[in-house]
Order: C-alpha cells, then sequence, then structure tokens
C-alpha cells in the first residue's frame, strides 16, 4: 500500500512540471507574438509651409440689439388687454397692449366741442372787424374804435388756435391707448398685465430688434489703434462654445473714458442661424495684424484623446505630435501655434490604426 502511495506522488509531480513547462512556452511564444514590429503603413504627407495667420487681442464683450428700448405708456389709465409675451416677435405697428381711455375720450369730445366753438367766435370776429374798417373809412367810427375791434380780432383767432391744439393733444391721448411697436422685434420683458394702473412713464414692455446684433466691446488705450472701422473680430459665447461668430467694428467711441481708460466700440454682428441673443457675454478677439506662421492641411488634424494631433514622418517612422491650432488661412490650410516647423512633412488625412513610431511608405 506504501509502494502504491509512492508512485502515485511521482506520477503527481511529474504532471506538474510538464504543465508548468508548457505553460513557459506558451507564454515564451505570447511574448515573441508581441515583438513583431507592425508592418509599415502606407500614407500620403504634405509639406508644413509658413503662411500668413491673422493675430488678435484678447477682449471681452457683450451683445445687444441694434435697437433696444424699454417703450413706456405714454397714457394714464387701466390696462384693459395685453397683446404680447415674452419672446414673441412684432411688426413695427402691432398692438402690444391696451389702455381704458374712456374718460379720455369724453375730455376729447369737450376739447373738440370748445375748439368748434371757439372758431366759430373767430370767424365772427373776423367779420366784425371787416365791417370796422368801412365803417373807419366813412368817417362813422374812430380810429381807436377800429383798434380795439381787431384787437378783439386777433385775440379770436389766437383762442381757436389754442383750443384747437388742446383738441388734438386730447385726441392723441385717446390714440395713445393703443400701445403700439415702434419697430419691428422681439418682446424681451412685459412688465404689465390686465389690471394694471400705468402712468405715462410705466414701462410696459422691452423691445430687442435682433434683425442687426451688435456687439459692444471695450479696448484698452494702449491698443486703441486696433479700435477702427472695418476692423473684424470673432468671438464666441458660452452658450455655443463649439461656434465661432464674426464681426465688424462699425462704431468707435470719440473719447477714452477716464475711469477705465478704454474706448468702447461695437461690431456689427453676422448671425446667419439667429441663434445669437442680445445680452449674451462674449469672448472676444480683435484683429491687430498677421504673422507668419507653420501651417498644415486641415486633413492632416485628427483628434486623439480629445486632443489635436498630427503625425509627422521622421526616419521613415511617424511621430504623434499634440498641436496647437490657430486660424484657416486659405487652401484648406489652417496655422499652428505649436508642435509642428515649416518644412517638416504631415500625415494627410492618416488611417486610424496609424500609430506613434510606426514604420511608414
Amino acid at each position: 500500500m506504501k509502494r502504491t502511495h509512492h508512485v502515485l506522488h511521482i506520477l503527481l509531480a511529474v504532471a506538474a512540471s510538464t504543465a508548468v513547462v508548457s505553460c513557459k512556452k506558451a507564454a515564451g511564444a505570447g511574448a515573441v507574438a508581441q515583438e513583431t514590429p507592425r508592418p509599415a503603413a502606407r500614407v500620403e504627407t504634405a509639406s508644413v509651409v509658413s503662411r500668413d495667420a491673422p493675430t488678435w487681442l484678447l477682449l471681452t464683450g457683450q451683445l445687444k440689439g441694434a435697437h433696444e428700448t424699454n417703450l413706456a405708456a405714454n397714457v394714464a389709465g387701466r390696462i384693459v388687454s395685453t397683446k404680447v409675451e415674452r419672446g414673441s416677435v412684432v411688426k413695427a405697428g402691432d398692438v402690444i397692449a391696451t389702455v381704458d381711455v374712456r374718460a379720455a375720450s369724453l375730455s376729447a369730445a369737450e376739447a373738440k366741442a370748445h375748439a368748434a366753438s371757439a372758431l366759430a367766435q373767430a370767424d365772427i370776429a373776423k367779420i366784425e372787424c371787416g365791417r370796422a374798417k368801412s365803417l373807419v373809412a366813412s368817417g362813422a367810427i374812430s380810429n381807436a374804435e377800429l383798434d380795439r375791434v381787431e384787437a378783439q380780432c386777433k385775440s379770436s383767432e389766437l383762442t381757436a388756435a389754442a383750443t384747437q391744439a388742446r383738441s388734438e393733444l386730447a385726441a392723441k391721448n385717446v390714440g395713445d391707448g393703443v400701445i403700439r411697436a415702434p419697430f419691428a422685434g422681439a418682446i424681451s420683458e412685459r412688465f404689465v398685465d390686465v389690471g394694471a394702473f400705468v402712468h405715462m412713464d410705466t414701462k410696459v414692455v422691452t423691445m430687442v430688434d435682433l434683425s442687426e446684433l451688435r456687439l459692444e466691446l471695450t479696448v484698452p488705450e494702449t491698443s486703441i489703434e486696433h479700435a477702427k472701422p472695418g476692423a473684424k473680430v470673432r468671438f464666441s459665447v458660452p452658450g455655443y462654445r463649439d461656434r465661432a461668430f464674426d464681426g465688424e467694428v462699425r462704431y468707435v467711441a470719440a473719447s477714452v473714458r477716464q475711469a477705465t481708460r478704454d474706448v468702447v466700440a461695437e461690431a456689427v454682428v453676422h448671425d446667419p442661424d439667429g441663434v445669437l441673443r442680445s445680452g449674451m457675454f462674449a469672448s472676444v478677439r480683435l484683429a491687430q495684424g498677421s504673422v507668419k506662421a507653420p501651417s498644415i492641411p486641415k486633413s492632416a488634424l485628427v483628434v486623439r484623446d480629445g486632443k489635436d494631433t498630427v503625425f509627422v514622418v521622421v526616419d521613415k517612422k511617424v511621430e504623434q505630435r499634440i498641436v496647437q491650432v490657430g486660424d484657416e488661412v486659405g487652401d484648406g490650410l489652417v496655422a499652428t501655434l505649436r508642435g509642428v516647423a515649416e518644412g517638416e512633412r504631415v500625415v494627410v488625412s492618416p488611417p486610424p490604426d496609424l500609430t506613434n513610431n510606426q514604420s511608414v511608405e
């Protein structure tokens, strides 16, 4: 029995040794497979060339409408209806709200009657004035009496003019009971509702004309030479971080602000999609010249690990480099601020499986 156990132990030891040797061989085979170099990739390359790239002055700004106003009631009374909501788009002349002007209508009717009466009195006075001139010519009345009649005639004319003006003012108050949009735009805020009592200076709505947005920016006094009509601006807003918008400086203040030592400029903004809104904060770049910069085909750029990357051919192998990208400079080229140098060759449209240090043809 003991001999049988001894033989069994020997067989188990031999089996274990065989398994270990087999595992080592398999591991060695795997190591050899991993060390096998990848075949050379066939790629197309292009030379890094020097191009004029714009340089920018970094600023901040805020968007606003070309026309933006707080529309006042311009009449006293109670709001009886509102026709717009926040975000409503209106045309010039559209009704914004209506005010109860029944009392103003009665005052307008009274003023109109007074104006008609005064005009009739003025007509009678004019006739009396003509008659008095005839009588003084025949000697029936004195020149003093003629002067008195002519003075009454003049006074009647002035009274008629004053009452007519009051009548027109009363009629205007009635017309002001319908509050209309002074220009085409959008409603950004509405401050009143039905039942509210308004005065002439009460804000009813805030209107913004979005057909032409402006970017208001402040330029330091030390860089005032770049704040001139026609200067190009490029900016981004927090709501659209992946988009760049363009504009052109059109209006520049005539003086430097004493407290902040800067000048206020306004650029007209290009917004073909209508996505920008008045009041948006903007990170702005103001053009201030150009410099020579290494430029590469836009197709050479790929994103690896969330970073702009190019593959540069060095000694028949590729080096994967992270680059800082600038502006497009025409002909399908984009300027780079760092990462490559003029004269180097980069891979155009690199294949997805291209890796660092891989041989290329």
